[in-house]
């Protein structure tokens, strides 16, 4: 067997391209702020009078992003696992400083503490525990009424204020702090601070009055990323409606307390999602990035010179102003010179009811070149409903994506799984894959296996700074999604990402994960809708079976009103099916049950089509059944749905179209490869008159093989560059000459994709992907991650001349006799 696909090569002159909406829910006034009193979902907080430092590894050698409440740094700069005192103590802010429970998010470089802010520095006989990043102010309010020409400034407006006797502006600001420590759900450190905040409206500033409970939260990103979220909680004790605006102001700063350069511009990251500054200190590129990907983001942003008026980012210097998100910018925008630079953030405004709590948050990463920080999102929509509900029969669109938010980095992107729960039904033709380009492939209706309910997808991309893949697909909430009572539920489903960061050289791939929660209703018109299939002769119908040319399946189709249905279905609804290709109707096999026939009853027709249906009540049944004739020629997967149209409940509800559950039949009438890659990218280079190597940056298509039978195989790959019909040319003609030892490679693995390879050559004969024969027997083995990015080399001779190349692959399927 013998397939053709493209390849591609691009060689041209080298060229360098250097938090949302806020939820609300009661809660029930509380004397003293406990650990517990918000929700932020991990439950073994412990008290401190100590700080503790926490740590994510990055390379998972010698550099780890730091988090901590206070002082991460000794005597010499080098970072501490915690023990500061003053965490809890009582802010002190006079000017521009503040000091005391201030966020110090850093980098462990081999022990050295690289600071993400301007920190007050430290001697060889003090820690300056006080100046920890004196001059940001952390998380603000101000009602949006505050349009003093005294500007927005840390004494007045941060949380932190000062509680004590020199207070001049009204902002007394957090006390009764406390200290606290936990865990997160994937076992890494979390710390908090919470206290009683109060303010009198002074009206030089016109800063507004409150009485609020705050707990201020850093914990890890759950995705396992390298990225910290900072969190504040906010509840109204007052006894009337508070209005406010949201802040959060740092001075930026990446180098030694000590040392480094305070005069770096900040840049937007695009896609209205945020902002980064970039500098080097010591010989090494680092990069901090501050983003609104996490529950209840910031909505505005801007980068500003450090100033004493923290919303001099925004429109007019107002709170109420907004920030670069309205000029849509692309990725790498300057937002400010270098200067000394500052950033603010700002979310909407906020009314909060007594006793009513909001969230806010930003996410913060700092790295170093050339290390990924792979970033993971699962989000999805309702495309039935659009008023925030889900019920049972609604259609949801899922969208996961990965973005590399590294610096200087490559991550190979190896796998997506992503284990659906019960009550979620997927469609598999709707399973797609866009590039960062916006290209879209459709992937292979086999990459979901309906009997785990689980979609493996190998992307085989390769995703530099800022670069994205986004798989969609669409499924059903079933009823399966509801309580056991049948009541409303939330169902959670979490994908998790694999790939290997390529950049920095690592040998082991790493997960991160990703999840939603769907919070599912019983609608007042409670059905299902369900397709199912067996092989003739066979007892029980289920999802999927396993067929050839010429062999008979049964199928059965129901659509049932749940005996807990509120609503009916009013008579005129019409039931049809039409089967694709690869299938023929057996019209003497057709039989139907309408709504008051039990199962003796029923009667035959030559046609699926049930034409108008009667009323069908609670408990009640429309079903078919009928068997059809498997004549696929070529070997695949055969998705078959149910229709109903027409459909009026006695709740005044209409839809135009519904459709059933998938059923699947795998035809495994002959081996063969079913996909192949239909395009190897070998991205664009500058020869520089020498031999140069290149791997592959991206794959485009599938490598998928159905073997039923018990037969060991290996798929080979062929070339031949003395072919003028296959060979690699420009459209002018002109060829690429071999390296002496070939051209074009393959990274034959010994037994397992996870194998690190061998570089081999490709032959006009064909070379083995795999150099042990292959004993996987299945209507859809998967060798995706067998020919991905990085799986591909091409070895360049120093005479070769511009031009955009392409040539042509030669793939079969070798059978061991």
């Amino acid at each position: 067997m013998n397939i053709k696909n493209n390849l591609k090569l691009f060689l041209i002159s080298l060229f360098f391209i250097p938090l949302a909406f806020i939820c609300f829910s009661n809660t029930v006034s509380a004397a003293a702020v406990g650990p517990y009193e918000f929700n932020d979902g991990i439950t073994n907080w412990t008290s401190s009078a100590y700080n503790k430092v926490g740590e994510l590894p990055i390379d998972g050698k010698n550099l780890e992003l730091g988090y901590a409440f206070g002082l991460a740094q000794n005597t010499s700069g080098k970072v501490t696992t915690g023990g500061d005192y003053t965490v809890a103590s009582d802010s002190i802010s006079t000017g521009i400083n503040s000091q005391y429970s201030k966020m110090n998010v850093f980098l462990n470089n081999n022990g050295d503490y690289i600071s993400s802010v301007f920190q007050g520095g430290y001697t060889n006989s003090s820690t300056n525990r006080e100046n920890v990043s004196p001059t940001s102010p952390n998380f603000m309010i101000a009602p949006s009424t505050a349009t003093s020409l005294n500007g927005i400034t840390s004494t007045a407006f941060s949380i932190l204020g000062n509680p004590g006797s020199l207070n001049g502006t009204g902002n007394t600001g957090l006390a009764n702090k406390a200290y606290y420590y936990g865990t997160d759900s994937n076992g890494n450190p979390a710390y908090k601070i919470t206290g009683h905040f109060t303010r009198s409206n002074n009206s030089g500033y016109k800063n507004g009055t409150y009485d609020m409970d705050i707990e201020i939260l850093l914990r890890p990103s759950p995705t396992n990323s390298a990225i910290i979220q900072r969190e504040m909680y906010v509840k109204n004790t007052a006894s009337s409606p508070a209005e406010f605006i949201t802040l959060f102001g740092e001075d930026t700063k990446l180098g030694d307390s000590n040392g480094g350069n305070d005069m770096v511009p900040v840049y937007d990251l695009g896609d209205k999602k945020g902002l980064y500054i970039g500098d080097t200190y010591a010989g090494k590129d680092f990069r901090l990035m501050v983003t609104n990907q996490t529950p209840d983001g910031f909505n505005s942003y801007n980068g500003q010179v450090r100033s004493d008026n923290w919303a001099t980012g925004l429109t007019n210097g107002k709170v109420t102003g907004t920030g670069a998100e309205t000029n849509n910018n692309p990725q790498g925008t300057k937002l400010t010179g270098a200067v000394d630079t500052a950033y603010i953030l700002k979310w909407n405004s906020t009314t909060l009811a007594p006793d009513e709590t909001a969230h806010f948050g930003s996410t913060i990463g700092v790295t170093a070149k050339p290390y990924s920080i792979p970033t993971p999102t699962k989000t999805y929509t309702n495309e039935t409903r659009t008023d925030g509900t889900n019920k049972v029969g609604d259609k949801l669109k899922f969208s996961l994506k990965m973005i590399n938010n590294g610096y200087g980095a490559q991550w190979r992107y190896d796998k997506l799984v992503d284990e659906l729960p019960a009550g979620l039904h997927v469609d598999p033709s709707t399973l797609k894959l866009i590039d960062n380009y916006g290209a879209t492939q459709i992937l292979d209706p086999s990459d979901y296996d309906s009997s785990t309910n689980t979609i493996t997808i190998p992307p085989a991309l390769s995703l530099t700074d800022e670069q994205y893949a986004t798989v969609t697909f669409e499924a059903q909430i079933t009823n399966a999604a509801l309580s056991s009572s049948g009541g409303e539920n939330t169902i959670t489903n979490k994908a998790n990402f694999t790939g290997l960061d390529v950049g920095n050289h690592e040998t082991t791939q790493k997960t991160f994960h990703a999840s939603v929660d769907i919070k599912v209703e019983p609608p007042a018109y409670n059905y299902s809708f369900t397709k199912l299939i067996k092989k003739h002769g066979d007892t029980d119908y289920t999802t999927s079976v396993n067929a050839k040319s010429g062999d008979i399946v049964d199928y059965q189709i129901l659509y049932t009103v749940n005996s807990a249905s509120k609503d009916t279905l009013q008579a005129g609804a019409v039931i049809d099916d039409d089967l694709p290709d690869g299938l023929e109707l057996d019209t003497y096999s057709i039989k139907i049950w309408g709504p008051g026939d039990d199962d003796n009853g029923g009667y035959s027709q030559s046609h699926i089509n049930t034409g108008t249906i009667h009323d069908v009540g609670k408990g009640q049944r429309v079903k078919i059944e009928f068997s059809a004739k498997v004549t696929a020629a070529t070997a695949g997967k055969i998705t078959n749905t149910a229709y109903i149209t027409n459909v009026n409940t006695t709740g005044n509800q209409s839809f135009p179209k519904q459709f059933s559950t998938g059923a699947d039949i795998n035809i495994q009438n002959v081996n063969a490869i079913t996909s192949y890659p239909t395009n190897i990218n070998f991205g664009s280079t500058n020869m520089y008159g020498k031999d140069k190597t290149l791997n592959n940056v991206s794959t485009t298509g599938e490598l998928i093989v159905t073997h039923p039978d018990n037969n060991p195989y290996n798929v080979t790959v062929s070339y031949d560059n003395d072919n003028s019909e296959t060979q690699m040319k420009t459209s002018s003609g002109q060829t690429l000459p071999a390296n002496t030892s070939g051209l074009l490679f393959i990274r034959q693995r010994t037994d397992k994709d996870s194998d690190p390879g061998t570089w081999k050559a490709l032959t006009p004969t064909g070379t083995t992907i795999q150099s042990s024969n292959f004993t996987n027997y299945d209507s859809a083995v998967n060798l995706t991650s067998y020919v991905g990015a990085g799986d591909w080399q091409i070895r360049l001779s120093a005479n070769t001349l511009p031009g955009a190349y392409n040539g042509t692959l030669t793939w079969g399927l070798t059978e061991s006799v």
